[in-house]
């Protein structure tokens, strides 16, 4: 009897290892994304949903020459965990951040299909929720408090490395923490970085600057792409194009140098309280001549309804500028009647009174917001 009891017992510890080493294999693809009446402040604030749980760096997964180049990128795919998938709803969302591999790795892997490279997966010491809106509280409360997740994946040598492509979403109108803790662990003096910034409505918002802050000054940051999150999956093509415009000769393989030439486009960033407005400027005297003038501080007004207009101290030089500017959503020009700038979120019209400086890339929603009277910073994007 007591040979049977013995026998039993040892029979059920092992079926106890074996369910534990079968649930230890399962990794969980997914998370749930409530979509409610504050969609808008939500997408602006996290973008990323949860996919595929890793718990492994992906630094050199697929080596594909060009050992000079890092793309190194934070998912929330990556650093979550769902522990009922069969409770995700796929049709819960309509974006493509709910499809595995997750919205910035799956453009990592579009980038190292053309520029080579190795991959590099940040990934956080403590996952982050499953849940969206549990998520974003965290998120919210590491950005409140400055804090640096601490970091499982390490980069082996990070000196090999010449050129860095950052992945990231837009989490609270900037930076994930984690994506600082990644560059402050790590010196780049002297290398390229090339941020990709994937996000819901309020485009970039600060990531750039967050990343800028805790880099080096003689780093050169290259011009970034900024995806919008529903657009992901249809994105490829773009981020080729971009890629193809960075002024990089990427077949030279190892040891080849950074930019090789400019891209010949200008962006500025329009700053107000926690918002970002960027704009990619067109290519005329009175462009040139506002871009000299930068950073410039000024107040802002609403003019009909359909615009935002600042005064400026100094006429802008419009001697080789287009005849005439079709004043749509997101157009920012100069108007030469009262020397003011101009900055549309509604459709106006066909006007040889205005001058086209440039168009919104991400944050057009943001202009409406914009106060009488409110102090607002226009600077370059390096």
């Amino acid at each position: 009897m007591k040979f049977k009891k013995l026998a039993a017992g040892l029979l059920c510890l092992m079926l106890s290892i074996c369910l534990m080493a079968c649930a230890g294999e399962s990794e969980v693809i997914d998370s749930i994304v409530t979509r409610n009446e504050t969609e808008i402040q939500m997408e602006s604030q996290g973008e990323e949903t949860s996919q595929e749980a890793s718990v492994e760096p992906i630094l050199g997964q697929e080596k594909t020459g060009n050992g000079n180049i890092l793309i190194a990128y934070f998912t929330w795919a990556d650093n979550t965990y769902v522990e009922n998938p069969d409770a995700v709803d796929v049709d819960a969302t309509t974006s493509a951040s709910v499809l595995p591999p997750g919205n910035a790795a799956l453009l990592a892997s579009w980038i190292q299909e053309s520029v080579g490279g190795d991959l590099f997966s940040i990934i956080v010491e403590e996952p982050y929720s499953s849940d969206y809106d549990e998520c974003l509280d965290r998120a919210a409360e590491e950005r409140a408090q400055n804090a640096r997740p601490t970091l499982t994946s390490h980069v082996e040598d990070m000196s090999r490395y010449d050129i860095v492509f950052l992945g990231l979403p837009n989490w609270w109108y900037g930076s994930p923490m984690a994506v600082l803790s990644f560059l402050e662990e790590y010196d780049f003096t002297g290398k390229t970085i090339i941020p990709f910034v994937t996000h819901g409505t309020g485009g970039f918002a600060s990531t750039l600057t967050d990343i800028q802050s805790v880099l080096p000054d003689d780093i050169t940051m290259l011009e970034a792409i900024g995806i919008y999150r529903p657009e992901v999956k249809e994105s490829h093509q773009a981020v080729q194009e971009w890629i193809a415009g960075l002024g990089i000769d990427f077949d030279a393989g190892e040891g080849s140098s950074a930019a090789t030439a400019e891209t010949g486009e200008n962006r500025v960033q329009i700053s107000f309280r926690d918002m970002q407005v960027v704009v990619k400027m067109e290519d005329n005297s009175a462009s040139r001549n506002l871009l000299e003038q930068l950073p410039l501080t000024l107040e802002f007004e609403d003019y009909n309804r359909t615009e935002k207009i600042a005064y400026m101290d100094a006429e802008l030089d419009y001697g080789d500028a287009p005849d005439s500017c079709n004043a749509v959503a997101g157009v920012m020009a100069y108007y030469i009647p009262w020397g003011n700038l101009s900055l549309f979120y509604e459709d106006f019209r066909e006007s040889d009174q205005l001058v086209p400086l440039g168009m919104v890339e991400s944050g057009q929603e943001f202009i409406r917001l914009l106060e009488n009277g409110e102090s607002v910073l226009i600077e370059r994007i390096e």
